[in-house]
């Protein structure tokens, strides 16, 4: 009877471990992707307003070098030079926030990818990372690494907005956002980074990954540039000198 106890409060232990390990496990993936969707999101919100910018700008060269032709060519054909200008009809607002969705689903599903297909365990080393020398294994870990942050910074001003001391005491708001942002980056993007760093694999030509970089380089900069808050800081540093 006691040994029957007693087996049954191991098994019992030890299911209870692997649930709690599993449920740890899955709170670190689900940490780990909700920091880089953050991140990409703040960098495609700048995307969005770039490509609007780069549309017009196409649109308004179009109107200026091609409108004077096109009315002699419709002319010819007795039909008014408007119904030719097809540019002018573009609904850029939506092209350009259909071309940022994509940009965006497309980069958040590749730098989960880079981690969560890997093994936990292996660690990255400079000399690994020199045999993997390649466009993938430049850009990656430059975008992951501007996309965490950028993320710990998008956590860190939503957390500063619902704390009820907000308004009353914004310092201290902004030091408790500060503090979580970091130890999500420490619990959960740190982690995610050296995953998807020692998961590099030595590449068959130096240019392995480029089409992934086309969509990872902008993404990685604009995350870089918009979402790490000390660019911002040096920026009005140097607007007050």
């Amino acid at each position: 009877m006691l040994r029957t106890l007693t087996r049954a409060v191991v098994r019992t232990a030890t299911t209870s471990d692997r649930v709690a390990g599993g449920l740890a496990r899955f709170a670190t993936t689900l940490g780990q992707c909700a920091l880089v969707v953050l991140g990409v999101h703040l960098a495609a919100d700048d995307l969005d307003d770039r490509v609007l910018a780069s549309l017009s700008w196409v649109v308004d060269q179009a109107d200026l070098r091609l409108a004077g032709p096109v009315e002699t060519v419709a002319g010819w054909f007795g039909r008014p030079a408007g119904s030719w200008q097809w540019w002018d009809a573009l609904p850029l607002g939506a092209m350009s926030g259909w071309t940022a969705l994509t940009v965006e689903l497309v980069a958040a599903g590749l730098l989960c990818g880079s981690f969560l297909l890997t093994s936990r365990t292996a660690q990255p080393t400079w000399v690994r990372w020199k045999r993997a020398l390649s466009v993938q294994a430049v850009v990656l870990p430059l975008a992951l690494s501007g996309v965490l942050l950028a993320g710990g910074w998008s956590l860190s001003m939503a957390i500063e907005d619902v704390l009820p001391v907000a308004e009353a005491a914004p310092w201290a708001s902004r030091a408790a956002a500060a503090v979580v942002a970091f130890a999500a980056l420490l619990r959960f993007g740190l982690p995610a980074w050296l995953r998807a760093v020692a998961a590099l694999e030595p590449p068959a030509r130096w240019t392995a990954g480029w089409a992934a970089a086309v969509v990872l380089l902008p993404v990685g900069a604009l995350a870089w540039i918009h979402g790490v808050p000390v660019w911002g800081t040096l920026r009005h540093a140097l607007e007050a000198l």
